[in-house]
């Protein structure tokens, strides 16, 4: 099959259409390593179990240059080109040729990426975290917020944000979902998947990570919320609607109807089906409750479009994962629902719409 291929792709060059049989479906490694001359690289790829599979092996030539070329991923993946023990990681989006320039001595620790923005950007990334002092927790605190503000920040779901935060010193994660003060950068690079990547793989890793974090803290800060009667009154939300008006939660609850409180997002690959189910209980019931939605969209735009034509409250929280309504009212998973009674005390919670359904029932 692969004199086959050499064969047909001849065939094409002649006929100047060689461009479909290089480019289809492939991504491209190369570049130089000095000194490295007939020595061997390998390319890896990594699995969902963090292992480590050779997908190639090539022998540098004898001026340094090599190349790789491998079937593009279904989703933009990490890979690893290594030398010996050190390693060079590299982000494949889909057919683009990554260079890397480096030499034999240095490998793994002074090197050149080019070819797509994402790979600068890793190599760069890679360059900070060598010159960390890892020791030193003040000096580490400091690292992770400068790397939100260089590499997450504005990453979009992009496999850089992963990358960051599955990053490991000595064996230790450089962000961890388990510590407290992590778990806001799980929460931003997870919204950002909804946003941008939304049935990404890497993206339901984050979130499942960074809702398990929040989850875990909210425990250990004690954010249990007991729904006894008499023991809470509101917890209150004001944010802006479709229109730009500001909507306070306290407006509705309390005034004659129970309040479903509805945390979910509007841009989500299952969000239309959710928004029939949804409304299929409110109208079933003849309205006779209220629902007050808060959306924790990143993109407003296509947020306002989604919510527009809803016929109860939807708001917007632009604090997403992170939010303080998400906080206050200790969501650990997405959708959430939050039941006020009649009287504006708050009451219930329901996991699905299935359980909404059954228990708003009651009041």
């Amino acid at each position: 099959m692969k004199i086959q291929k050499i064969m047909v792709c001849a065939a094409l060059a002649a006929l100047s259409l060689t461009s479909a049989c290089d480019r289809e479906g492939k991504f491209k490694v190369k570049g130089d390593v000095a000194g490295a001359g007939g020595k061997t690289l390998v390319l890896s790829k990594a699995d969902f179990a963090g292992r480590w599979m050779a997908i190639d092996s090539v022998k540098v030539n004898d001026n340094g240059s090599f190349s790789f070329s491998s079937v593009s991923p279904a989703s933009p993946e990490i890979y690893r080109l290594s030398l010996g023990d050190r390693s060079i990681y590299i982000p494949v989006d889909s057919i683009e040729t990554i260079s890397v320039e480096t030499s034999a001595d240095k490998f793994g620790t002074d090197y050149k990426l080019d070819g797509s923005q994402q790979a600068v950007l890793m190599a760069a990334f890679d360059r900070d975290l060598m010159a960390v002092n890892h020791t030193d927790s003040a000096s580490l605190a400091g690292f992770k917020r400068d790397v939100y503000t260089k590499y997450i920040k504005d990453s979009q779901g992009s496999i850089l944000g992963y990358y960051v935060l599955t990053k490991t010193i000595n064996g230790k994660p450089l962000f961890n979902p388990e510590d407290h003060a992590d778990i806001k950068y799980y929460a931003a690079v997870a919204t950002q998947y909804d946003q941008y990547k939304p049935g990404d793989p890497h993206g339901k890793m984050v979130k499942a990570a960074s809702l398990r974090g929040m989850r875990d803290r909210n425990r250990a800060m004690g954010r249990q919320q007991v729904f006894n009667a008499n023991e809470l009154t509101v917890i209150d939300i004001a944010l802006p609607d479709v229109e730009g008006q500001t909507r306070r939660l306290s407006e509705i609850v309390g005034k004659g109807k129970p309040v479903v409180v509805a945390f979910g997002m509007m841009n989500m690959e299952e969000s239309p089906a959710f928004n029939r189910q949804l409304a299929e209980i409110y109208n079933g019931t003849g309205r006779s409750f209220d629902i007050y939605n808060i959306s924790l969209d990143e993109d407003q735009y296509r947020w306002r479009e989604a919510a527009r034509n809803l016929p109860w409250i939807t708001v917007l929280d632009a604090g997403g994962l992170t939010s303080t309504a998400i906080r206050d009212y200790n969501v650990s998973e997405l959708p959430a629902f939050y039941i006020y009674d009649r009287n504006g005390e708050l009451k219930d919670s329901a996991k699905d719409l299935k359980e909404l359904a059954t228990k708003i029932k009651a009041y």
